[in-house]
């Protein structure tokens, strides 16, 4: 079966999204921890020069916040989504499991959507939506099942919308209300400490300009 990938603005991975929703993730716990080099405000542009923002932030050692917002035809109809995201392993592909915490209603709250996210260079990412013909309450078991199935026929992309992200600012940690002295982002996978407490109200999210 041939293998295609289509390019387009995010509303429509946003879309194809919306129609792919199920009741149940990937995995119910996350596979790994989280990949810091995803952390950050990330912005694609339709050919209108309109941009969508994604900002992806830690919420512990392997759960991710994601806020993501894309414009309409004028300022109030800017749609905007929040999820709560995990990395889930299937096979040997990685992808995201993404619990839908608030949208305009084209998601449900509660469901769960899934991407998988190729590191393009440490500046660049594309996003993969994924093409399944499962209803919205399978299982969990059943859809990576139907997913091994397609990774393995080469059909899983086929037809899905893929976006390109820039990353436009980085994202630091604080602890106890002190300057941030490094970006999450790093070669080392260091995040924090063994005895900081990652939920800790005191810290706080800093952005500033990339110098990618």
């Amino acid at each position: 079966m041939k293998f295609l990938v289509r390019l387009l603005p995010a509303i429509f991975l946003v879309q194809a999204l919306a129609g792919s929703s199920f009741d149940h993730p990937l995995t119910v716990v996350p596979s790994k921890n989280l990949n810091t080099w995803l952390l950050g405000v990330w912005e694609t542009r339709d050919d209108k020069g309109r941009a969508s923002v994604a900002v992806v932030t830690p919420i512990n050692c392997d759960h991710y916040a994601v806020k993501f917002s894309t414009p309409g035809k004028a300022p109030r109809e800017t749609k905007r989504y929040e999820f709560e995201a995990w990395p889930s392993k299937v096979g040997d592909t990685l992808f995201l499991t993404l619990r839908c915490l608030t949208s305009p209603g084209d998601i449900a709250t509660g469901t769960y959507v899934f991407t998988q996210v190729q590191l393009l260079d440490q500046g660049d990412v594309r996003t993969h939506g994924l093409k399944l013909d499962s209803p919205p309450s399978t299982s969990s078991f059943e859809l990576r099942k139907e997913v091994r199935s397609k990774l393995k026929d080469h059909s899983l992309y086929e037809g899905a919308p893929s976006v390109v992200w820039s990353r436009i600012a980085e994202v630091f940690w604080s602890t106890n209300g002190a300057d941030p002295t490094f970006p999450l982002r790093n070669p080392g996978n260091f995040i924090w400490g063994p005895n900081d407490d990652a939920r800790d109200q005191t810290r706080k999210l800093f952005h500033s300009p990339s110098n990618n």
